[in-house]
């Protein structure tokens, strides 16, 4: 077994990027499930844009999460879904 010898702001950097990478991922999969049961007559642009002011309301949403929504065309600078 080995053992590594980190620092603490190298921990804190690790634990920030793993509930970045969690956020992101929940976002994702609610925005997945919404869709994937959503009725014909509802716009999926609003219920996608609801997913994203929910989580943004609850400030879950940080400047890493946001940069990597960006990064994958979910939403565009407003938070607004592409």
């Amino acid at each position: 077994m080995r053992k590594f010898i980190v620092k603490k702001a190298q921990l804190n950097e690790y634990v920030e990027k793993k509930r970045t990478e969690r956020v992101f991922y929940d976002i994702v999969g609610d925005l997945h499930e919404t869709n994937k049961f959503l009725n014909e007559n509802i716009l999926k642009d609003k219920v996608n844009q609801s997913v994203i002011d929910n989580y943004n309301r609850k400030n879950l949403i940080t400047p890493k999460v946001n940069e990597m929504l960006i990064k994958y065309g979910i939403v565009n600078e407003k938070r607004e879904i592409i």
